[in-house]
């Protein structure tokens, strides 16, 4: 997206007030003394006009910022090399203060974060209380139980989905596509401005005018098509479950590496559950965790303070 676009609109005279003789709306640029009583500029005094009192400068070229001169402190061009007030040399002469653009005050927000951060503090603390608190606590092992389970699979046709450029190149007909919405793009509608007054403290402003573009967002269509595809997908679960130590996994499988014709099965993913019954509770556990306990054994673990359940990573 494109950046912020800046024009310049023209430069403009500051005002000042004459600190003697209290002439007010002098003209910061054009009247380098007052008009009243002739006393010099004091650059501290100038400030913006009003937009009825803005007076464009006419094909005025930027030199950079006044400097005070060091011996009558009068507001001198940056190009001067000396005085035209008390003829003083300007070598050292420091920039006078610029003054910044009025800008309507931000609206006072009230401060709801501190609340916020309290009632968080409150949820996370009845969250550790009443749900992760533990103390020790020492249960029997009761029994080893355990569950088998080989996923069966069938090569076949089946519906799939897919946007066109992304379908496979083993699809196995003509897909059906419809028009859908895949993305968006934003497009430019015009452009949002505002004008900003920048004191050039060379007893003029220069009003700036400042663009953003704008835009909309406009969906891109794409075709969403349909079509059928040979693939093995899952038909059916083999199971077996059993006690003790010694578990098996289901017998009487289809072969594992059946070639890929229609109508054939296979053998497909082994899960497995291991679990260990601790008293009234049960842990779902790894092998290792499984075989190190024996049933009737006495075993320190971690339960949970409000509810009893045993935390089972404390095995």
């Amino acid at each position: 997206m494109s950046s912020e676009r800046v024009e310049s609109e023209g430069f403009y005279e500051m005002l000042w007030d004459c600190d003697h003789c209290e002439t007010k709306g002098l003209l910061g640029k054009s009247q380098r003394h007052c008009a009243e009583c002739g006393a010099p500029q004091n650059p501290t005094k100038r400030y913006f006009p009003s937009p009825e009192q803005q007076q464009k400068v006419e094909g005025h070229s930027y030199e950079g910022s006044d400097r005070h001169c060091p011996a009558c402190n009068a507001p001198m061009a940056a190009k001067a090399n000396n005085c035209t007030q008390c003829g003083s040399p300007l070598d050292g002469a420091k920039e006078v203060q610029g003054v910044a653009a009025p800008v309507a005050p931000p609206r006072r927000k009230r401060r709801i974060w501190p609340y916020v951060l309290a009632g968080i503090a409150l949820v996370c603390v009845a969250v550790w209380w009443f749900f992760i608190r533990t103390r020790a606590a020492q249960v029997a092992v009761t029994g080893h139980r355990w569950e088998r389970s080989v996923a069966i699979e069938q090569f076949g046709e089946q519906d799939e989905s897919a946007w066109r450029d992304q379908m496979p190149a083993d699809a196995a007909s003509m897909p059906i596509c419809v028009r859908k919405q895949r993305s968006s793009r934003q497009v430019q509608t015009g452009e949002e401005c505002h004008s900003e007054r920048v004191d050039k403290k060379d007893g003029t402003f220069e009003q700036v005018k400042k663009c953003k573009p704008t835009y909309r967002s406009e969906p891109i269509d794409d075709d969403w098509c349909t079509f059928r595809a040979r693939r093995w997908r899952k038909v059916d679960d083999v199971k077996l479950a059993g006690n003790g130590l010694s578990a098996a996994w289901p017998a009487q499988l289809p072969a594992d590496g059946a070639p890929a014709v229609l109508g054939n099965k296979r053998a497909g993913p082994r899960t497995e559950k291991l679990i260990l019954d601790l008293g009234s509770d049960s842990c779902d556990v790894s092998d290792s965790v499984w075989r190190k306990y024996s049933d009737g054994q006495k075993v320190k673990v971690e339960v949970r303070a409000r509810s009893g359940h045993i935390v089972c990573s404390s095995l």
